[in-house]
């Protein structure tokens, strides 16, 4: 078994002390050291392969290094960008992320509670989808340990959003742009991002001219099977959209499959499009038009936040405005017919 790479034979390959290889490994921004001497240190770490030890930097700093991220329903694929997103910047800062389902969490709480009592993680990203559980873990969380609500609004607690209302609008005056004049929203219902892509969808219908219809405001939250429902629930009127935003794409593709068992033709009857974007959406018949929101930024951002905590800084609220929401025009969106099948 090979000997571990030591940060002493760092410092005896570079003809340096430990302490100037720690604080050049580290960035220490005080260092005072000539350029070739800060480029020896880090060749020499490289060419030996050097791994710090992430357990004698806890010991000595009293923390543990690691980060934990609660999320509902880890299979999520919205998720995935978020986490990627955030592993990258708490490997970036030289920490761990660990992933915990909310549910998990709040049902074995004292097992949570152990945890952040005993200093298993030193700060806590939430993800809310507004039940009994996240209030749960969120009130255990963040009495004990810095807490930040991501993809979330707070004037409570350290947070921070996507550009919901700005996403929302881009969606909704595409289809304006198309031609349509009845255009229905599916919303997520109950949160704070489901009120700000319902103010998107209305400034853009006010932009427009358009009077918005009340009864083509469907709560269809943000699964496939709620999204079927929702629009089976829209389809049930007597007068219908030619088009929908609808505030989640699983929820979107669980519309469209709702629209083509009422008998509608995508997008010949009925333009759809959704907020978010995931691969599959591409292989969808007819692919999914989708908004293109910045999870991987956002991820970031959470950790980002979460280390201003960590380093004493008061909670405060962020709104990701960069880069900018993208529309993905794909094959569930076209010009309305001068009269839909369903008429």
């Amino acid at each position: 078994m090979a000997k571990r790479v030591s940060i002493t034979d760092v410092a005896r390959a570079a003809e340096v002390t430990v302490g100037v290889v720690s604080r050049v490994l580290n960035a220490d921004p005080t260092l005072q050291v000539r350029p070739e001497t800060r480029e020896r240190v880090l060749a020499a770490a490289r060419s030996l392969d050097y791994t710090p030890s992430h357990a004698a930097r806890a010991m000595r700093d009293g923390r543990s290094y690691a980060i934990g991220l609660a999320v509902h329903d880890i299979s999520n694929p919205v998720y995935g960008g978020i986490i990627m997103g955030a592993q990258k910047a708490a490997a970036r800062a030289g920490y761990v992320l660990l992933l915990a389902d909310v549910e998990a969490l709040a049902e074995g709480d004292s097992t949570f509670r152990r945890a952040i009592n005993g200093g298993a993680i030193d700060g806590l990203l939430l993800l809310r989808a507004g039940d009994s559980a996240d209030r749960r873990v969120l009130r255990e969380a963040a009495n004990r340990i810095p807490t930040v609500l991501v993809n979330d609004r707070s004037t409570t607690y350290a947070s921070v959003a996507l550009d919901d209302v700005a996403g929302a609008r881009l969606a909704t005056q595409h289809l304006v742009d198309l031609g349509h004049r009845k255009i229905g929203h599916l919303r997520l219902g109950g949160t704070a991002r489901s009120g700000a892509r319902l103010r998107g969808w209305r400034d853009a219908l006010h932009r427009a001219g358009i009077t918005e219809n009340p009864r083509w405001i469907v709560d269809a939250g943000h699964q496939m099977e709620t999204g079927y429902h929702g629009m089976r629930q829209l389809l049930a009127l007597d007068e219908l959209p030619t088009a929908v935003f609808v505030a989640n794409v699983l929820a979107g593709i669980g519309a469209m499959s709702a629209a083509r068992d009422a008998g509608l033709s995508v997008p010949d009857d009925l333009s759809v499009i959704a907020y978010h974007d995931v691969p599959y959406a591409a292989h969808l018949v007819p692919s999914l038009t989708t908004v293109a929101m910045p999870l991987n930024e956002l991820g970031a951002s959470g950790i980002a936040l979460l280390l201003e905590r960590l380093a004493g800084a008061e909670p405060r609220h962020v709104v990701l405005r960069d880069p900018v929401p993208s529309l993905v025009l794909r094959g569930s969106t076209a010009a309305p017919r001068a009269r839909s099948r369903r008429a």
